[in-house]
């Protein structure tokens, strides 16, 4: 009986790591709280980080073939806060950006014409000399202009479609920003490449971006590749290598304020494939043992109950 309790608990411990493997981050899971005035992310009650702890691929894009990934909202379209993965806090809240004297910052050009956002487990590293721009990263997760007309909610977390991007130059810094759509929204365009975007709408957001420092009194921004959009593959292809940076070597040089970056030196991003495979392998051993343990038993109860044969 109790063989029977232990291999029923075992059986369904090692289901439920199989399931985890694959629904770990459905959003029926994750939860979003404004706390403390920042908005701190938990996984089944668990507090995780929306830079580090959010998986960067997001699925396969049945309409294209090319991988979707995931995007974290931090500014949603028509809102001026400017709201960010904070790179130095526990567990990278998104919180307000300050200015200088301590307020909080706002857009002063305008409200932010995209959903903007960020790719989580990506990194422009500002010690890698960007192969379109020959200068460095801008030493933050790679940046995203969500262009569903519909506002997102500030700390959600999409399934976005890469079509192309756009490569920015901030302050000498390479501030790439990818153009997506998330596929899930009922609002969601039909766009499935770059030339799919009305050219408009291309322009529109070119043009913020080139701008809205001016407000303040700053210089233009400036664009890499005479500020021509580069497709999907090419933007896929930019996005991956951010990724592979996140996960590099380089990570443990990231600081921010003077701080290191949370998440970026000892703590890794929580692999919950990695991990789903390996609690099966170890509830898998587990029950082998049980098993094994069980017939011996048995087999020494047989042994003991039969009668012995006299000489």
């Amino acid at each position: 009986r109790n063989f029977s309790m232990r291999c029923g608990t075992l059986s369904t411990l090692l289901l439920g790591a199989a399931a985890a493997d694959e629904s770990m981050w459905r959003s029926d899971r994750l939860s979003v709280r404004n706390e403390s005035m920042a908005l701190r992310y938990y996984l089944d009650g668990v507090r995780v980080s929306p830079w580090h702890d959010v998986p960067y691929l997001a699925g396969d894009d049945s309409a294209t073939g090319r991988p979707l990934l995931h995007f974290v909202c931090e500014i949603p379209r028509g809102v001026s806060a400017k709201v960010e993965i904070h790179k130095s806090v526990p567990y990278n809240d998104l919180v307000q950006d300050v200015n200088k004297d301590g307020s909080p910052r706002y857009y002063t050009y305008s409200p932010s014409t995209v959903n903007y956002g960020a790719i989580p487990q990506t990194w422009e590293d500002p010690h890698h000399a960007d192969a379109h721009t020959g200068l460095g990263g801008d030493n933050d997760p790679i940046d995203v202009l969500q262009l569903n007309e519909g506002s997102c909610v500030a700390g959600a977390v999409q399934r976005v479609r890469v079509l192309g991007a756009l490569a920015l130059v901030d302050g000498g810094e390479t501030d790439w920003k990818l153009l997506v759509v998330d596929v899930d929204a009922a609002d969601a365009p039909a766009w499935r490449e770059l030339g799919d975007v009305p050219a408009e709408r291309v322009n529109e957001v070119r043009e913020w971006f080139r701008l809205y420092k001016t407000s303040d009194g700053k210089p233009p921004n400036e664009y890499g590749l005479n500020g021509e959009p580069i497709d999907a593959a090419a933007a896929l292809a930019v996005a991956a290598e951010t990724h592979a940076l996140w996960g590099g070597a380089g990570r443990a040089r990231c600081e921010f304020g003077g701080e290191p970056c949370w998440g970026m030196e000892a703590r890794r991003s929580v692999d919950w494939r990695s991990a789903g495979a390996a609690v099966f392998a170890l509830l898998a051993v587990a029950q082998l043992y049980f098993i094994v343990t069980a017939v011996q038993r048995k087999r020494r109860a047989l042994a003991a109950a039969s009668p012995k044969k006299k000489r």
